[in-house]
């Protein structure tokens, strides 16, 4: 099973991925559990004890036995690396609710390894009921495994590999089921996918040598199951496994060795190669209430007279020895990789023809009819540049018409395209490379007329021509889009382009809508509808692209191609929105701490605020003294008959402090307001720029005596000095005339200095706040 994210791939054996350690260790409890070499990860370690290992293992998968602290005993289930189980088939596990399915407690990961906790059934596997079985008792075991399988196949989920080990007794009187051990199960969408061909071979169903994966597959298994029980035996007792492939793909199981009638329809049905046509739970539940569902007519085997010509020698290949071309040929389909590298792969050495290369010459040589097809063959076909896939196909044809279809062993039947185009398009899948392989090849040397040829090819030469019309289609609209939308180009390039449609999954599905327009265009408005889903949030390109998109097959796929980068865009801004908020929180988090230690200065602020307008109070009191006492002297003086108008002393002083404390109430409001940010934006700095431009007037002025003294001598500065004294002695002048009246204009001054107090604490006030607004948003990365 496959991970959503994958930390490896699936392990693939030819005909099977786990080997059973036999049939006579049957029981979970047949004796002590042996010490384990199996740890269990630390998180498991401290909620189970370790009891031992089952007796029996698989090959994906430690079993080990446990106790919780509760002390029920259960089954852990530890994947071995390299293995991941399939995240959709444990979703969906624990809502079966089913008597006759194994029930999975608990699924995680740990320590790099996913693990199952699995309820215990201790009584071992169905092989401890035995074998010949009465039909009673057989039906009673198809009642409860074909309800666990409809239970399965309700929730989407296709076994896969079915057999007795992977179904456990819960009790032998009465005889109580439970299926179990879902390590090839795969979640299906629609009823047919394809898929891994990996399977227990005795058991397997025809459609499973190409891949295919339906629920009628374990219907297949169950029907073998039933056999077996009745018979005491599968029916490829003592056969390789090169036999049993060629059985499977040529030839109907004989049913006529049951002996009970019923018995042998119902296997019959079940193993009807067609898996269109063989029984599934409908059927079985009808048979069950003692109705004869209609069972489909068996097939010929696949045989003809031209296929069992017999050469006369002998061609070894794989530790076999042939004479027959259909067995050869048979051999040579199933290990294809092994059969082209051995035979074509180095034809010639510098000292000539390679051994292969010569022994199948001279075997080829060894038959009498077809004299004119075989030379042509061997001078043609088998030699010249053609790569060596090519050349065992061309072999292949010569030495059995009556096989069906293959290409680097996979069935290439107008029925299997679109399950090549699956197969490509999922990075889980062991056969992802051989795929592309195949559909790369088959595209870029013409091969699919080749194979008209073969039984069931008649019509892919067609297909052949709808799958360049249709990739002259695909080119055209996806130039037009990758000008339209140049962000996603990548994604949308001409199909089987070398480096960017590879894996070729747009050569392959363009392929499948060739072979089988329907099926495939139900399955791209299927995935177009998903992509729609996928894209949660509005993307404008997106959207453009789907409004176009229609009823055409070729804008689907296009639509479909596209939705990673739109959902890949939403990630971008939601992660850039994130990140946004992220620091907008930060600044917020350091502007807070800034606003605490700019509250916590407010004290030290208004004492400051005070302490500077102090010099202020003695501004105003003393100029209000001053100017009492020059009124006084003035009054007194012999030409002070114009100050007839006067003031008290105390009524100038009042008036100072009362100035005073306008100034003090207006900066104590500062200070409580901008606390620290008070002292660098209050007087303090006014009064330092006055100071320093008070001193750059005096410097002046030095500079400028100095500077005439140089010029001209002291006669030059005495000069100098005349001018300046004219205005001084006139200023005097004024000033005897105006004191009179100076303690009103003193008053005057007061109130316009408190009046432009106040106004100037308002725009400071203002400009403060306005200085915090920006600060603030600064802070936050220009968010508030």
């Amino acid at each position: 099973m496959a991970d959503i994210e994958r930390p490896s791939q699936t392990r693939r054996d030819e005909f099977g991925t786990r080997r059973d350690t036999g049939t006579d260790a049957t029981r979970r409890d047949s004796g002590p559990a042996a010490p384990s070499l199996v740890r269990l990860p630390a998180e498991l370690a401290e909620r189970f004890d370790l009891l031992g290992e089952l007796p029996t293992q698989g090959a994906e998968s430690d079993l080990l036995h446990v106790r919780d602290a509760a002390g029920t005993e259960l089954v852990v289930k530890l994947f071995r690396r390299g293995f991941t189980a399939d995240r959709e088939v444990w979703q969906k596990l624990p809502t079966l609710d089913s008597p006759h399915v194994v029930r999975i407690l608990e699924t995680g990961h740990a320590e790099g390894r996913d693990y199952e906790v699995i309820e215990y059934i201790p009584a071992g596997n169905l092989r401890v009921v035995g074998a010949q079985l009465p039909p009673a008792l057989v039906a009673e075991v198809l009642a409860q495994l074909a309800a666990g399988l409809d239970r399965l196949h309700e929730a989407g989920i296709v076994h896969r590999d079915l057999k007795p080990e992977n179904v456990l007794v819960r009790s032998t009187t009465p005889i109580r089921l439970a299926i179990t051990d879902f390590g090839l199960s795969r979640v299906i969408e629609q009823s047919v996918v394809f898929a891994s061909s990996s399977r227990t071979l005795a058991y397997a169903a025809p459609e499973s040598l190409s891949g295919q994966v339906s629920p009628a597959r374990d219907w297949w298994s169950l029907g073998i199951i039933v056999r077996e029980l009745l018979t005491g035996r599968t029916p490829f007792a003592g056969m390789s496994e090169t036999a049993v492939v060629d059985h499977l793909a040529t030839r109907t199981i004989d049913c006529d060795d049951i002996p009970d009638l019923r018995m042998r329809m119902l296997c019959r049905g079940l193993l009807t190669r067609d898996p269109r046509r063989r029984w599934t739970g409908g059927e079985v539940e009808r048979w069950l209430a003692g109705e004869s569902p209609a069972v489909a007519e068996p097939e010929p085997p696949r045989t003809s007279a031209f296929a069992t010509g017999v050469a006369r020698g002998a061609l070894g290949f794989g530790g076999h020895s042939y004479t027959d071309r259909g067995e050869l040929a048979r051999a040579l389909v199933a290990d294809w990789e092994s059969a082209a590298r051995y035979f074509f792969g180095t034809m010639f050495t510098p000292v000539g023809p390679s051994e292969a290369w010569q022994a199948l010459r001279e075997w080829l040589t060894g038959f009498d009819e077809d004299s004119e097809g075989r030379i042509r063959l061997i001078d043609q076909s088998l030699t010249g540049d053609r790569p060596p896939n090519v050349k065992l196909l061309h072999l292949l044809r010569w030495l059995d018409p009556t096989l069906e279809p293959h290409y680097l062993g996979l069935r290439v039947l107008p029925e299997d395209l679109p399950g090549l185009a699956g197969v490509i398009d999922d990075p889980r899948h062991p056969d992802r490379t051989t795929a592309a392989r195949a559909v790369r090849e088959l595209w870029e040397f013409h091969l699919l007329p080749e194979f008209a040829g073969f039984s069931g090819g008649e019509e892919l030469p067609t297909v052949n021509d709808r799958w360049h019309g249709l990739a002259s289609s695909w080119n055209r609209l996806a130039n037009w889009l990758r000008s339209q939308l140049p962000r996603t180009a990548n994604r949308l390039p001409d199909a089987g382009a070398p480096g960017l449609d590879e894996p070729p999954v747009i050569l392959a599905t363009l392929l499948a809508l060739a072979g089988r327009p329907a099926e495939t265009e139900d399955a791209l408005r299927s995935a177009a509808a998903h992509a729609r889903e996928g894209v949660r949030e509005p993307v404008p390109w997106f959207g453009w692209l789907s409004d176009q998109t229609g009823d055409d097959p070729l804008r689907r796929l296009a639509l479909v191609r596209a939705a990673p980068d739109a959902v890949l865009e939403i990630e971008g801004a939601a992660r850039h929105r994130q990140e946004t908020e992220r620091r907008a929180a930060e600044g917020l988090r350091h502007w807070e701490e800034r606003e605490k230690q700019r509250l916590a200065g407010r004290t030290t602020a208004m004492v400051r605020a005070v302490l500077w307008t102090l010099p202020l109070l003695v501004v105003w009191t003393g100029g209000g003294w001053l100017l009492g006492q020059l009124r006084n002297a003035a009054k007194n003086d012999s030409y002070g008959g114009v100050g007839a108008v006067g003031a008290p002393t105390t009524l100038l002083v009042t008036f100072a402090v009362a100035a005073w404390l306008v100034a003090v109430a207006c900066e104590v409001f500062l200070a409580s307001r901008q606390g620290t940010d008070y002292l660098p934006l209050g007087p303090w700095s006014w009064l330092a720029k006055g100071l320093g431009g008070a001193k750059r007037g005096f410097s002046s002025v030095t500079r400028t005596v100095s500077g005439t003294t140089r010029r001209r001598g002291p006669g030059g500065c005495g000069v100098l000095l005349v001018v300046a004294l004219v205005p001084l002695i006139v200023l005097l002048v004024v000033v005897a005339v105006l004191i009179s009246i100076a303690w009103l204009m003193w008053l005057a001054v007061m109130v316009a200095a408190s009046i432009a107090h106040v106004v100037v604490t308002g725009v400071r006030m203002q400009r403060w706040r306005q200085e915090r607004v920006r600060a603030k948003e600064h802070a936050m990365g220009g968010r508030q």
